[in-house]
């Protein structure tokens, strides 16, 4: 057809009359040279797709409406709209794939919760086995090796369930400075078996409306990577200080670093350096402030240390 429309006024009006006659009464002539023709009203189009690698050729499908622009005398042109009904499938796609997805991780949360009960049970007999041994008996190092590797797969267990399951925050206006320091306090045990030293500085800040617990966990797994990244001894720094709007929290210390290699995938789910770790700490903390509206970013050089920078929209 569109070969016979350039043809010349008379093939267009032939084509015209077969076009009325194939797909409307309604047929309007905006142009002849070149000729085009319209059809008014609601009509559904299919465009040919191209392959989607898979060998599927799914048409493109298209709502449109045109409507004729009338002069006095005759037609001026024409005002074409369309909905695009392919995106509205591929959202009725997504949304299906997951509730699939939803359901699957409901029934790997609770395979999972399902494991930690072996675990306890496995662990209380090695406990058994261990106190039955003597203590040149060789055997009791590899008990110590299981009970280890047990507890390194019970707290896996704990870090994969607080992603799945649902947590009721309860949301109050939390000083930073106070909570920070009683974390210090609870941890001070490990810096001095380790020989670490704190310093703490904090200026007046104005609170966060956040859920404690959560915020408590963050601090914890940050405070705890740094003790972890000075086997030796070090000192961490901790300092809190208001922004545009703010509060702000740094937490650096002068251990191992992060390699240039690890830096992009330090926030990745079970991404770890440590022998014991889940690789799951920084992935949750992440997930915990992103939750509130906040920032977490670090700064870190192989060998000189690492900083982390938390920051928190504050209560005005």
């Amino acid at each position: 057809m569109g070969d016979g429309l350039r043809d010349g006024k008379n093939d267009f009006v032939k084509y015209a009359k077969a076009y009325e006659e194939m797909f409307t009464e309604d047929v309007h002539t905006v142009s002849e040279e070149p000729p085009i023709q319209i059809k008014e009203g609601k009509h559904v189009v299919y465009l040919e797709n191209e392959s989607d690698g898979n060998g599927k050729k799914e048409p493109l499908v298209f709502d449109v409406t045109t409507s004729l622009v009338k002069g006095h005398d005759t037609n001026l042109g024409a005002i074409i709209s369309y909905e695009d009904k392919n995106e509205l499938e591929r959202l009725r796609k997504n949304i299906s794939r997951l509730e699939s997805l939803t359901v699957m991780g409901e029934l790997a949360a609770s395979a999972v919760h399902e494991i930690k009960n072996p675990i306890f049970s496995i662990r209380g007999f090695l406990q058994l086995l261990e106190s039955s041994l003597i203590q040149e008996d060789k055997r009791r190092e590899y008990t110590k090796i299981m009970a280890i590797e047990l507890d390194r797969l019970a707290r896996l267990v704990d870090d994969f369930l607080s992603l799945t399951k649902e947590h009721r925050k309860k949301y109050d206006n939390i000083y930073i400075d106070k909570m920070l320091k009683d974390i210090m306090n609870l941890l001070k045990p490990q810096f001095d078996l380790k020989g670490i030293l704190s310093h703490f500085k904090a200026d007046e800040v104005n609170p966060v409306y956040i859920d404690a617990d959560q915020l408590k966990q963050v601090y914890i797994n940050i405070i705890q990577n740094a003790i972890d990244a000075m086997p030796s001894g070090g000192n961490i720094y901790i300092n809190v200080y208001s922004g545009v709007n703010t509060v702000i929290t740094e937490i650096k210390d002068d251990g191992i670093g992060i390699k240039k290699e690890d830096m992009s995938e330090i926030f990745k789910p079970f991404f770890t350096t440590k022998e014991s770790g889940t690789g799951l700490g920084l992935y949750i903390s992440r997930r915990i402030i992103s939750s509130y509206g906040g920032i977490i970013k670090f700064e870190s050089e192989e060998g000189r240390g690492t900083k982390f920078i938390i920051e928190l929209p504050g209560v005005s």
